[in-house]
């Protein structure tokens, strides 16, 4: 019998249609960001569409229930380079999570799509030193300094990712080409009485069925659930105590910079998801005042906000492949 292959992971492997390699990017806070890079293996190649992937607020770069490894595989397979990043202080990124604001994952976005704008160049990386404590099998890198932008990018973010790709393109309205906003809410200064009344009546069905769990009370006879933020969330809004900072609220009018980005964007919800209406109604409104060019905005029917049934991941794979080719 022949030795089974070691379980090694390498920060470059071959994957059936694909290529992986992880990498941790610099950022100009001194620390640095995970990221996985996929790069397609077939002839089949579309050397404009580089897409940075951002996952929400508190998760890896994997997404919820791997959506987001799902749908770059899919992306790699058609042709596609993505990468897919952690923010600051989540997943295989250095600091601290509590110190990471919008703004903040923003930044890190920024350092995402210069790193794809550097390979759309078909230029070499360069390698830097390693920063402190790096994670094990990653390897430090960075796009060359002195390459020319390569033609527009595409970002995905899911939930809160999406509103960090949506603040990258306001910020960037000239490097960023479209961007996928799956499950995207409004922004902190725009959520309203209806919308937070919404938010909060699902939250209260969601703790209802894990009421229902035993593992659920197990966990809390453990304190390993967290009270203040189960209280936070079924009794008031998304909103910063007394003396305390809204980290997901940004220093800059997002919405209003929007305004100049004319850029393509896909804005989709799963159908069972209670915030879906009125943020689709939100952005409708945005782009009526002017942002993107072109705009379509489509319910997966039938799926929840992180679209756990394989059948709503597939309708995802396909209509997001169809829009990043035009």
């Amino acid at each position: 019998m022949s030795a089974a292959p070691d379980a090694v992971l390498n920060p470059r492997a071959a994957f059936p249609g694909e290529t992986r390699e992880i990498l941790a990017l610099p950022t100009e806070y001194g620390q640095y960001v995970g990221a996985t890079l996929h790069r397609p293996q077939s002839a089949i190649r579309n050397p404009q569409s580089a897409l940075l992937m951002l996952p929400g607020w508190s998760g890896p770069r994997t997404g919820p229930a791997e959506l987001m490894v799902q749908l770059a595989v899919e992306l790699a397979r058609a042709g596609h380079t993505v990468l897919r990043l952690d923010l600051h202080g989540r997943g295989d990124s250095s600091g601290a999570f509590g110190d990471c604001d919008l703004d903040r994952m923003i930044a890190d976005a920024a350092v995402g799509l210069a790193y794809l704008q550097g390979l759309g160049q078909g230029m070499e990386e360069e390698h830097f030193p390693a920063p402190r404590n790096p994670e094990p099998g990653t390897r430090n890198a960075s796009p060359p300094q002195s390459a020319i932008r390569s033609p527009q990018s595409a970002i995905l973010g899911v939930c809160s990712g999406a509103n960090v790709a949506l603040g990258l393109a306001a910020l960037k309205p000239e490097e960023v080409g479209a961007v996928v906003a799956l499950s995207v809410l409004p922004f902190q200064p725009s959520r309203g009485a209806v919308f937070e009344r919404r938010r909060r009546w699902k939250n209260l069905r969601n703790y209802f069925w894990k009421a229902l769990k035993p593992d659920t009370w197990l966990r809390l006879l453990r304190g390993e659930l967290n009270l203040g933020r189960i209280r936070k969330n079924v009794s008031g809004a998304e909103r910063p105590g007394a003396g305390e900072r809204n980290l997901k609220d940004s220093a800059r009018d997002i919405e209003a910079e929007l305004e100049a980005w004319k850029g393509r964007a896909l804005f989709i919800w799963g159908g069972q998801d209670a915030e879906a209406a009125p943020a689709r109604e939100h952005f409708e409104k945005l782009h009526g005042r002017g942002v993107a060019a072109e705009a379509a905005f489509e319910v997966v029917q039938g799926a929840n906000h992180n679209y756990y049934g394989k059948a709503w991941r597939e309708r995802l794979a396909a209509r997001i492949k169809g829009f990043l080719q035009g």
